[in-house]
């Protein structure tokens, strides 16, 4: 966007200045976060340093230190090659093609494609064309270990096809392309992870531009109307459904920003004109720019398509209030207040108010198998939910007949008689409203059970009982055992109700996950049969 462009030029001066900082001038490398080169450190700056060098308005136009700079870095990524031109990126993946590299190298070319004309400049862009053989090479050798990989992979194929003609890239790509695109109907791709639907978005747009289709660009498309509905009060996005590393249970301070949305909802907002991708891409923006003080750096997108720098679209502000409910998971946000439950998870209740988050979490010490981790949500009415789960606990008795072992591992126990089979089975409704969440939890079955009701709040933060304000640390924890708490955080303020606590057998509780380091901790506790009515809310009661 133009108003966003001169920004994007300080974003990208920003990434050179730390490239130049982890240059080192003797081995003529650049080291990682983690003291040494990697192949992932080399290659990403020839993107970063092409862009720097070809825009007019960058302080380091025409520098010729990065043209020197890149020759050393292509220097060093002949060296990293393996004898199969595969590559080690050594904080995770050996052996693997270079192909969440290879995007970035394509476009440090096409920069120089399209503006070298010094002759050292066209030397740099042919040298550079040269290498992308190896390159090329090294992805068809490769192979793919999660889903959004093959994506990544058609995608880098399908570049790298476009300038060195190698068959081979053009039929990996179509087998991967081939076995169809894992979105469902709401949008989500099959890993559920804010991190990785980014990535698949930018490789379908790839894929479509590569390939002229366009239909790669309808999962881009629903994928970015459903994450609308993951960004939290606090402009973070909710990631704790996801099947991969961002999802960060137990967590509750763990924070996700949407940066990297940047370039899918500002293109698609171009092709579209979608004013509210416009507006999302603008908010992106907005985000970066105030805890950097500086734009995205995605430069390289200004000099592909100079359009963008005169591109200033109309903007339409993504809702502020929704309620979405799809598979295995509901969102729900009023303005500053947004409530969320899961599946699959024991944290099944999500609450946030600004950047105060709450999770909460049920157990009882049930034969080491009673956390609540709820497999499917139940829409009972309007904006009212349950979960069901029901534990099991059983004895068995000696062997009808003599074993032919000794040895317990070795023994056929399916022929042990069954003895005395328990059951714990939860009921858990919860009903959504504008001033918060209201929790019926309820028990049948096994009575007697200590159990607890846990709830972790973002800490520091402080906590008011009456008369009486604590000021809570991460992995600290208390209990109350009469009326309504306020927890308050940056005047943020959520208020749970009807504290109990019968009993202090609950952070280290047989089968319970472990007490979030994180987080300020606050435990109900009780025995079965549970039968308690709570409140979540999101402001501050009158008789507080």
């Amino acid at each position: 966007m133009k108003s966003h462009y001169p920004d994007i030029v300080k974003g990208n001066e920003a990434a050179i200045e730390n490239d130049l900082k982890r240059f080192n001038p003797d081995e003529r490398i650049i080291y990682g976060a983690y003291g040494f080169p990697d192949y992932a450190n080399n290659a990403v700056p020839i993107e970063t340093m092409s862009s720097g060098y070809y825009c007019k308005d960058s302080k380091f136009y025409r520098d010729k230190n990065l043209l020197y700079i890149m020759n050393c870095l292509i220097d060093y990524l002949y060296s990293a090659q393996r004898e199969d031109y595969t590559v080690d990126t050594k904080i995770s993946d050996y052996k693997t093609g270079p192909v969440l590299l290879s995007n970035f190298l394509v476009r440090g070319y096409r920069i120089m494609k399209k503006y070298a004309k010094t002759e050292e400049e066209i030397a740099l862009r042919d040298r550079l064309k040269a290498y992308l053989v190896p390159v090329a090479k090294g992805v068809c050798n490769g192979g793919t270990i999660t889903p959004n990989h093959r994506w990544m992979y058609s995608s880098s194929a399908l570049m790298l096809y476009n300038e060195v003609k190698m068959e081979c890239l053009k039929e990996i790509s179509e087998a991967y392309l081939n076995e169809g695109v894992d979105i469902d109907e709401a949008g989500e791709y099959t890993e559920r992870s804010p991190m990785y639907n980014r990535e698949c978005n930018n490789a379908f747009i790839i894929i479509a531009e590569e390939t002229k289709n366009d239909y790669y660009l309808e999962s881009v498309r629903k994928n970015l109307e459903l994450m609308l509905y993951y960004i939290e009060p606090d402009f973070t996005m909710f990631t704790q459904n996801s099947n991969r590393k961002d999802k960060q249970e137990g967590d509750v301070s763990a924070t996700f920003y949407p940066d990297g949305y940047y370039h899918s909802y500002l293109h698609m907002s171009y092709l579209d004109k979608n004013p509210l991708f416009a507006g999302m891409a603008d908010e992106i923006f907005n985000s970066i720019k105030k805890r950097t003080g500086r734009g995205p750096s995605v430069l390289w997108m200004y000099l592909l398509n100079p359009k963008l720098k005169e591109y200033e679209p109309k903007t339409v502000t993504r809702p502020a209030s929704f309620n979405i409910f799809h598979k295995d998971i509901v969102r729900r946000k009023n303005e500053d207040f947004s409530v969320t439950l899961l599946t699959r998870s024991p944290n099944f209740l999500f609450v946030q108010k600004g950047n105060l988050r709450c999770f909460v979490r049920v157990c009882a010490s049930f034969f080491a198998v009673a956390q609540l981790i709820p497999q499917k949500i139940e829409k009972t009415g309007d904006d009212t939910y349950r979960f069901t789960m029901t534990a099991e606990g059983k004895y068995h008795g000696p062997l009808p007949e003599k074993p032919n072992t000794v040895v317990w591992k070795e023994m056929d126990h399916s022929k042990r008689p069954v003895i005395n089979r328990v059951q714990l089975t939860y009921h858990v409704t919860i009903a959504l409203k504008d001033t918060g969440v209201c929790m019926d939890i309820k028990s049948e079955g096994m009575d007697q059970v200590p159990y607890k009701v846990e709830f972790c709040f973002t800490a520091p933060c402080t906590v008011k009982n009456k008369d009486k304000l604590y000021d809570c640390l991460p992995g600290e924890h208390m209990t109350f055992n009469e009326g309504d708490i306020d927890i308050e955080k940056d005047g943020n303020i959520l208020t749970i109700t009807n504290t109990h606590n019968s009993h202090i057998y609950h952070d280290i509780m047989r089968g319970s996950v472990p007490k979030s380091a994180s987080s300020f901790t606050i435990y109900y506790t009780g025995f079965t049969h549970i039968n308690e009515h709570i409140e979540i809310l999101n402001q501050r009661r009158e008789n507080a």
